[in-house]
């Protein structure tokens, strides 16, 4: 059996899915670039992957996601210093908690009542900030991230996989495709968890979140087009197997 066998239907939905897997894809890429470069959408550079994966947990947020919120560069590079020292509380107490009450308790609280509070993790005492200062994204946050990363994206790729098996391009194109998109994948998970031990890692993320997503956007692209028409170059010659 091939795509083109299917009845219309069968390939507008099809067709539905596979826009729908490019789009999110865009989206998902989108909203990465966005968490690590603070709100902007330029393409981030390699130390700044590997800072919000292996780099200072506060610092990273405070130069991505919450960049936003920061009143000066400085401020960063004044709790980057402080972690590095040892974390001395003395320190903390004459300079680091005037920029915590600046730029981060007003949502980092408790008792906040800001539209984007993270009460969950305050940064109003000593106590709390020091547990933002280790390296790596904390576990918490890696365990519900991979194992909803593997979940989800695997089930895309199985789906992805299956649909390819049956267009008419060559077996060893559909081989490699999948094996990418699961090499990928298996590559994003770990280097979550050891960039926490070894900052090189950190390096290597972009690269595997490149392989999963390339795979993808071609055997979704592939797909789409497969359907249709006949995939110039890569679809095998009628008979051939």
């Amino acid at each position: 059996m091939n795509i083109k066998a299917l009845n219309p239907a069968a390939r507008i939905a099809i067709s539905g899915f596979c826009l729908s897997v490019l789009m999110g894809l865009i989206y998902a890429m989108l909203a990465i670039i966005m968490s690590i470069n603070g709100g902007e959408t330029l393409v981030p550079s390699l130390d700044k992957v590997q800072q919000k994966y292996a780099g200072i947990m506060i610092v990273s947020a405070m130069q991505g996601s919450m960049y936003e919120h920061v009143s000066e560069d400085e401020s960063i590079e004044a709790v980057r210093q402080w972690v590095e020292a040892g974390t001395p509380e003395s320190t903390y107490e004459s300079h680091i908690v005037e920029i915590m009450n600046d730029d981060c308790t007003n949502c980092h609280s408790i008792g906040s009542t800001m539209t984007e509070a993270m009460t969950s993790i305050p940064l109003t005492t000593y106590q709390e900030v020091i547990q933002t200062t280790t390296k790596g994204q904390p576990w918490s946050k890696i365990a519900i991230q991979t194992h909803t990363h593997l979940f989800a994206m695997s089930l895309l790729v199985v789906i992805l996989g299956f649909t390819l098996s049956f267009t008419q391009i060559f077996s060893w194109i559909k081989y490699l495709l999948i094996s990418f998109a699961f090499l990928g994948l298996w590559g994003d998970a770990l280097s979550w968890t050891l960039a926490k031990y070894f900052a090189f890692v950190g390096y290597l993320i972009p690269f595997t979140g490149a392989m999963l997503t390339g795979a993808m956007a071609a055997m979704a692209a592939i797909i789409l087009l497969d359907c249709w028409v006949k995939v110039p170059l890569i679809t095998e010659l009628a008979g051939e197997k």
